[in-house]
């Protein structure tokens, strides 16, 4: 239950969801069965979510983290969740119904320890078709490279769950365009040149691949 080499070979794109019967107001009708386990990243079932039935926590050893949900480990998230504690907030918003978090089936997913510094090179990424590239400082800055579409934003270098770090960015100058607040992703079975990007703006969420294509 965790992404394949061949996923992130074939889909190295950016892709752009909104689940139905969301809402503007963040918090969701969560139910935890079974506490994701902190410290941990694992794959596990999830009921009651039209984005999907299928999760991936990445948690500090707080507790504090994410979870992603989507169709299936080869299908992009539909829905991005926050937890802390027993608190989870789900974007997009509220939905009508109850989500249950239920982790019979689990399954650990191997992850990669990431820094900023090992994070420092130039990237490629894809919005709807169109290729365009940025660069990941060693301080953590995300600056555009070349014209078109522009990504900008900053990555936080914490202690926080094993193969993710916070970042925030803005993307402008194409048709997917905002202020996004989400996570860079490593699971070790990806490629060694490729990271995962999970945000959100409240009411869409974002979930692509870039591509490294070399070391600065």
């Amino acid at each position: 239950m965790k992404p394949t080499l061949s996923w992130v070979v074939l889909l190295p794109c950016l892709w752009l969801s909104a689940c139905s019967g969301g809402s503007d107001d963040p918090t969701s009708n969560v139910t935890l069965a079974s506490q994701p386990q902190a410290g941990k990243t694992s794959a596990f079932l999830v009921s009651g979510d039209p984005a999907g039935s299928f999760g991936e926590a990445y948690l500090d050893a707080e507790g504090k983290g994410l979870i992603v949900v989507g169709a299936n480990d080869g299908k992009p998230a539909q829905a991005l969740y926050r937890l802390d504690g027993r608190t989870v907030q789900r974007s997009p918003g509220a939905l009508s119904g109850t989500v249950t978090i239920d982790q019979d089936s689990t399954a650990a997913i191997r992850s990669t320890a990431l820094t900023r510094a090992q994070l420092a090179g130039s990237y490629t990424m894809q919005v709807d078709g169109a290729s365009f590239d940025f660069q990941i400082g060693a301080d953590g800055k995300i600056a555009p490279s070349g014209s078109g579409c522009q990504l900008s934003g900053n990555v936080t270098d914490d202690a926080g769950a094993s193969g993710a770090l916070p970042v925030a960015l803005t993307l402008s100058g194409c048709a997917v365009a905002g202020s996004f607040n989400g996570y860079l992703l490593k699971p070790a079975d990806n490629l060694p040149n490729a990271v995962r990007l999970v945000a959100d703006d409240g009411k869409r969420v974002l979930d692509a691949f870039a591509i490294g294509t070399r070391s600065q």
